[in-house]
């Protein structure tokens, strides 16, 4: 019989979790356009893009929805019209605008017709009066420090 001391029990668990975390759910960008190109627009990350594209973080799928993420879910984890036309983050440009679908017509599997410019569910410019008004307090500074992210005062999930 094979016995696993604690530091193997450990080791199992840390890699499980790394796998549910980071691999758990990537065809959710397949169902909206450009899910694997949407940029980061912090200039200390604007060669990176937003893996877990739902979520106050870059690649964390387990942190909390942001309000594009919470839209998404609404409709079904689909890129509806509803959903294209909406401004999930507030910012004055669509969904559609934002993730390069701004006549709402990309269909999954397509080629979208144009690049991402933003991300639907972080109000840009970042740290805005705009945004802050409409009480984002995401910053950029907090992924460059690796921490939790302020979110959205609306504490919908």
């Amino acid at each position: 019989m094979f016995k696993m001391g604690p530091s193997c029990i450990i080791l199992l668990i840390s890699v499980l979790y790394v796998i549910v975390n980071v691999d758990c759910y990537p065809w959710f960008r397949n169902n909206i356009p450009n899910g694997d190109f949407v940029p980061c627009n912090c200039s200390n990350f604007s060669e990176m893009v937003w893996e877990a594209v739902g979520h106050f973080s870059l690649f964390d799928g387990t942190a909390k929805k942001n309000p594009f993420g919470i839209d998404l879910r609404e409709n079904g984890m689909r890129w509806t019209q509803s959903l294209c036309k909406g401004d999930s983050d507030g910012d004055g440009l669509s969904n559609g605008e934002e993730l390069g679908d701004p006549n709402c017509t990309w269909i999954e599997g397509q080629e979208p017709d144009y690049d991402a410019i933003g991300h639907p569910g972080i109000c840009e410019p970042i740290g805005s009066k705009l945004c802050i008004d409409l009480g984002q307090l995401f910053t950029c500074d907090c992924l460059e420090e690796g921490q939790v992210c302020p979110i959205n005062l609306d504490e919908r999930n």
